[in-house]
């Protein structure tokens, strides 16, 4: 039942869209988007330190996993555990983080 319903008024409303032409809004679409600011560009200092987290998280996930999967003694299992704590802590987005 809903089906159909959709169907009609998909229907209606494509034949509505291609019958119309645009609303006319006297040029305030454009002024509008002339008054807002141009995007910033991501600087290429700040590209290069993401690829560097990137980085660094990617071998500390690499040691973490080397460390818990090891034999266990209490000095791998807490290196472990401190590299996972450290790659939450880089991956969660936060004031101090930045990511």
């Amino acid at each position: 039942m809903n089906d159909d319903r959709d169907d009609l008024f998909d229907a209606a409303l494509r034949q509505r869209l291609q019958r119309d032409a645009e609303p006319d809004d006297a040029g305030f679409s454009l002024r509008v988007m002339a008054a807002l600011p141009a995007p910033a560009a991501p600087r290429r200092r700040a590209r290069l330190l993401r690829r560097v987290q990137w980085v660094a998280i990617s071998l500390a996930a690499c040691g973490a996993a080397s460390l818990l999967v090891s034999p266990v003694d209490t000095a791998h299992m807490l290196a472990g555990a401190a590299l996972l704590a450290l790659l939450i802590f880089w991956t969660v987005p936060s004031r101090w983080s930045r990511g």
